[in-house]
């Protein structure tokens, strides 16, 4: 025993590592199989012996699910009530080492000002940071390489019944899903396998993504957040009158009797932010009263029509009647194609009590 422990005395042993690489920021690719094996080379009484080989350790490398969303959006989308297909714009990113499917869900924040309505998610297919309905029609991301970013956007109508400067926000979440069939939508991945005991011989899930604005870390997705802010018209109107004169008193404390002159004034103002277009100011001539001809007057300056019809015609040009009034005018109008914000306008107007 003393001699053979001497012969051994002169082993010469070498070990040899495989291992495998890459240069991918998500890292090696799941599913690669990682082998570890090692070899023995020895002398015995100076002789070399035939090289002993030890059994191969392999393991398959693990789903690493890492996904990033952001909001490309630099500031608020602004919108009108009204408007159509109004676009948030988002960028989804696999981080993770697995080529991967995402389900895309835009989230409603309970806390803003209104909901809009028809909202949809949908790639923006060519790539071209434009939202083109007959092209960005794929509601989910298919087969997104590792380390790629794919832009998504979140599409929806403005109620009318928003508000000026009311804001809505919405948040993209996009949840991983096995990338399984390019055209197939992977179902998104339930849980990981944080609970399970590792198992070298198959692929399992490690969920690594961070907290979004709707979602919570490491549960297989992320989210970002936009907001669409209104900006629009807030027109108010007021209209006020006083007894100017009677036939009795004069202009001392005059009252509201027949022939007494009576002057309306109508006060708009846009209290919102943004113009207020193709704007029409309608005025009817109250019931029991004859327009004074030539009292109509407008700040700032707008078209100013007449009607003798109850306003289904807009030709009707006053004329005296006799006693200065025109009996025939029914209603005033006056057009401006567009009333600014924080601006008005001002008319006024004079009738005779009959």
């Amino acid at each position: 025993m003393m001699n053979r422990i001497t012969k051994l005395s002169g082993l010469s042993l070498v070990l040899t590592l495989v291992m495998v690489g890459t240069a991918l920021a998500g890292g090696t690719p799941s599913g690669t199989t990682v082998d570890n094996s090692a070899s023995v080379d020895f002398q015995v009484g100076g002789l070399p012996q035939a090289t002993i080989n030890s059994n191969v350790a392999s393991f398959l490398v693990d789903n690493r699910v890492d996904v990033t969303v952001a909001t490309i959006d630099v500031a608020n989308i602004v919108v009108v009530p009204g408007m159509l297909a109004r676009v948030l714009s988002y960028s989804v990113t696999n981080n993770g080492n697995t080529v991967q499917d995402y389900v895309l869900t835009p989230v409603a924040d309970a806390g803003d000002d209104f909901d809009a309505s028809n909202v949809n998610a949908f790639v923006d297919m060519n790539a071209n940071g434009t939202y083109e309905p007959a092209i960005d029609n794929m509601t989910f991301i298919d087969e997104l390489a590792i380390d790629a970013t794919m832009n998504v956007f979140i599409v929806s109508d403005i109620p009318l019944t928003a508000l000026n400067a009311q804001l809505s926000n919405y948040d993209l979440l996009a949840q991983t899903g096995a990338g399984s069939a390019i055209g197939i939508a992977g179902a998104a991945y339930a849980a990981d396998h944080a609970a399970v005991v590792d198992d070298p011989s198959i692929v399992q899930l490690v969920f690594a993504d961070g907290a979004g604005t709707a979602d919570a870390a490491r549960d297989g997705g992320h989210s970002s957040r936009s907001t669409y802010e209104v900006a629009t018209a807030n027109l108010t109107v007021v209209k006020s009158h006083v007894v100017t004169s009677d036939p009795i008193n004069g202009l001392t404390r005059p009252k509201n009797i027949p022939g007494a002159a009576v002057d309306y004034t109508t006060n708009l103002n846009n209290t919102g932010g943004t113009n207020a277009d193709n704007v029409a100011i309608v005025d009817p001539i109250p019931a029991n009263t004859s327009f004074v001809v030539g009292s109509h007057t407008v700040a700032p300056a707008g078209t100013q029509t007449y009607s003798n019809d109850g306003g289904t015609t807009w030709t009707h040009v006053p004329v005296d009647s006799g006693d200065g009034t025109d009996p025939a005018v029914t209603h005033m109008r006056i057009f401006y194609a567009s009333i600014a914000a924080a601006t008005g306008a001002l008319s006024t107007f004079q009738v005779i009590i009959q």
